[in-house]
């Protein structure tokens, strides 16, 4: 199409939907300053949501506005690199700004968007109570008992029967196993509703794999199973959330050696390639049919190879929300009855 149609193509559009009509049907406010500060547009979605009539501000400039008023309070916010959100007559306004730019590069003012976020920050009071709730009732009465059953190994109700120590010992592994399948639960929710704020600091990869295995070394032991750590040179230093990868590695090597037959070895080992960091967590276990391999990270997926192994079903769905939230993926290659390779990549920087 050439200029000629293009000009009159948006000269009929223009006729048929004027900018002020088309301004006005949208649903955010939006309000354009010239270069001198003045008011030169403000659309009918700012109107409301500013509790102000256009016509008693626009060709006024920002400091010549009526103070404290919400027009004035939004206005004299710098919101160009972040955008801000403020309490404005019962509602939260969600506000940026930016320049705005003619053809040729030359600044013709700002426009400012205004987005009534008041339901989703509701929405996101009511999931933060809803999980603060659970946490509570769910945690308080487990780590009463577990309280209880360290007591009574400390001997403050005399001395233990050796039958019954066993007995003991169980519970306090059953009330583990219970505990960190509730953080599992509660956490992939935070995870989903973005409850959760990573935060990326400088890590020692290699010391955080080696208290991974470190902490699965008993259980590894207990099903006659090896873990053998290989972590390339110049692997040490990433930035990434420590606490959340950690229970990444810890799901992912904990099940390596859940599904190992005894005698074998499970491998995990690190490296450095194109800006990312690639650990793998390999094994010889019962692996993963070809159909389910889609399907190890939904929420309490189990294949019918893991039936009769202990587990919630939420480990791996879990790491998968852990790993995308720092810009990176999983990555799964098994045969069944032959084993699996778990690859984490994420980039060694934010």
């Amino acid at each position: 199409m050439n200029r000629k149609n293009n000009d009159t193509l948006f000269t009929a559009f223009s006729e048929t939907f004027p900018a002020d009509s088309f301004l006005d049907s949208l649903s955010t406010g939006v309000i354009f300053t010239d270069c001198g500060g003045v008011l030169t547009f403000m659309n009918r979605k700012a109107e409301i949501l500013l509790a102000v009539f256009k016509e008693t501000v626009i060709g006024k400039r920002i400091d010549m506005l009526p103070l404290r008023t919400p027009i004035y309070k939004v206005m004299s916010e710098d919101c160009r690199d972040v955008p801000l959100e403020m309490n404005i007559g019962g509602r939260v306004l969600k506000l940026r700004s930016s320049e705005v730019l003619s053809a040729e590069k030359t600044l013709l003012g700002s426009i400012y968007e205004l987005s009534d976020v008041t339901l989703e920050r509701d929405e996101k009071r009511s999931r933060e109570e809803f999980v603060a709730k659970m946490t509570h009732d769910l945690k308080s009465p487990l780590m009463v008992l577990q309280g209880y059953v360290q007591a009574i190994k400390l001997g403050m109700w005399g001395d233990i029967h050796p039958k019954l120590q066993k007995t003991l010992e169980d519970m306090e592994r059953s009330g583990k196993s219970l505990y960190s399948m509730i953080e599992d639960l509660l956490d992939v929710y935070r995870l989903e509703m973005g409850l959760v704020q990573i935060k990326r600091l400088p890590c020692d990869l290699q010391a955080l794999l080696e208290t991974c295995c470190h902490d699965r070394q008993l259980e590894a032991e207990e099903q006659g199973v090896s873990l053998l750590l290989k972590v390339a040179r110049k692997c040490q230093k990433v930035e990434l959330d420590a606490k959340q990868f950690s229970r990444v590695f810890a799901n992912i090597v904990g099940n390596a050696v859940k599904f190992s037959p005894r005698g074998s070895t499970v491998t995990v080992s690190a490296q450095i390639r194109k800006g990312n960091f690639h650990v793998s967590v390999k094994d010889s276990g019962i692996g993963i049919a070809e159909k389910d391999k889609a399907l190890v990270f939904k929420k309490y997926f189990r294949t019918e190879q893991a039936a009769g192994f202990k587990g919630s079903g939420l480990g791996l769905a879990l790491s998968k929300e852990i790993v995308e939230a720092h810009g990176g993926t999983i990555e799964v290659a098994s045969i069944e009855g032959q084993g699996s390779v778990f690859t984490v990549i994420a980039p060694i920087k934010e």
